[in-house]
């Protein structure tokens, strides 16, 4: 299994743009050959203590909106042959605009995995 996290940044006010570019996005994985999952996040705040931001509130240093599109694929094949898709192209066009970082992908392996499934591990 391949983990692919896909990281950009956009201004505030510029939200909902991406939100439209990730449904879509979102819809043509459904369909994609290999893929197994995924699953988009949207940053609301910073987490002081995790951040050795000690004092400081949960909006310190947050001055952008951040987004993470994580995929789950059986294969680095099938990843790339998604991404290489002219439609997924297209949709990555429309975001340049209002990108203040990114978009830039890390694939991983998993080492050690714990799904839960209604609170408890599986």
């Amino acid at each position: 299994m391949v983990i692919g996290q896909t990281m950009f940044s956009v201004r505030h006010g510029t939200e909902h743009r991406v939100e439209r570019a990730l449904q879509e996005l979102a819809a043509l994985l459904r369909e994609a050959d290999g893929h197994i999952g995924h699953r988009v996040l949207r940053s609301f705040g910073m987490s002081p203590l995790g951040s050795a931001l000690c004092g400081e509130g949960r909006e310190a240093g947050l001055g952008e909106i951040h987004f993470v599109f994580e995929t789950e694929w059986t294969s680095l094949e099938a990843h790339d042959a998604f991404y290489q898709g002219a439609q997924v192209r297209r949709i990555y066009g429309t975001l340049q605009s209002i990108l203040t970082g990114g978009p830039f992908e890390v694939l991983y392996d998993a080492l050690v995995e714990e799904p839960q499934r209604d609170g408890a591990a599986v």
